[in-house]
């Protein structure tokens, strides 16, 4: 098992993917909520101002921070089922997946390292995306946030960490897939599944909904979903991950 951790780790360090995805989620959705708000405040009479108004639920950091959970519901999964995809998928597009079959490690033990190390990376992301969202509101103008912002910022924190667990089980289509596309494709799924969910008045009961729509909250103008729900979340990463597991331990190589 060590030996699998520390070989999965290097993987991720070094990864160009991982890297440019885990920049893009700590930056990308806060910068984008940012320019949404500044359209927004800017009162113009142009498309891109008056679908930001809509958009956002209020200005300065209430508009700010809604702008930024919107935005990263659906960036979130999305982000972070690439680098989920990658990390299984690259193993079948690469061939790298023939030497595990002659390694003295478990391949079992191999998904297991790649499983709990992305939910590592994802816990570290999301709290790391939510101070950032913080530094760049603070720096671009917003002033310091309240205590009433400072609780949403928790939720933010909270929902992107959520989302990178959302995303593990895309590696159960990477593997049975042997590759990246299928894990693309699952991923898509998942978020188009959410919206569909959302619209349908069903998102409490979707689990790739339910983190959103706590996280929006009373102001979103759905049915709030209550704080015990989110249990579902981890449970439903952890089937997924059981899933994978037990498909890397008994599947043929190509």
């Amino acid at each position: 098992m060590t030996a699998a951790y520390a070989v999965e780790a290097l993987k991720l360090r070094r990864s160009r993917v991982v890297a440019v995805a885990t920049v893009t989620l700590l930056m990308v959705p806060a910068l984008l909520a940012r320019a949404f708000l500044i359209a927004a405040e800017a009162g113009g009479a142009d498309p891109t101002s008056a679908k930001a108004a809509l958009l956002l639920p209020g200005v300065g950091w209430t508009g700010y921070l809604g702008g930024l959970i919107q935005i990263y519901a659906t960036a979130g999964v999305i982000g972070s089922g690439i680098v989920v995809g990658w990390c299984f998928g690259r193993e079948y597009a690469d061939r790298t997946i023939v030497s595990l079959y002659a390694s003295a490690t478990p391949r079992a033990s191999v998904a297991r390292a790649k499983l709990v190390l992305l939910a590592v990376w994802s816990v570290v992301v999301g709290v790391g995306g939510a101070g950032a969202a913080c530094v760049i509101g603070i720096a671009s103008g917003l002033g310091l946030p309240d205590a009433a912002d400072g609780r949403v910022l928790l939720r933010l924190a909270a929902l992107a960490v959520l989302s990178g667990f959302l995303a593990l089980p895309v590696a159960l289509p990477a593997s049975i897939g042997r590759g990246y596309l299928p894990a693309v494709g699952g991923v898509l799924a998942l978020v188009v599944a959410a919206q569909v969910a959302m619209v349908a008045g069903a998102g409490q009961w979707w689990p790739w909904s339910i983190a959103a729509m706590w996280a929006m909250g009373a102001d979103s103008g759905m049915e709030p979903v209550a704080p015990a729900w989110l249990t579902v979340v981890p449970l439903v990463a952890a089937l997924g991950a059981w899933a994978t597991v037990a498909w890397w331990r008994r599947a043929e190589v190509l």
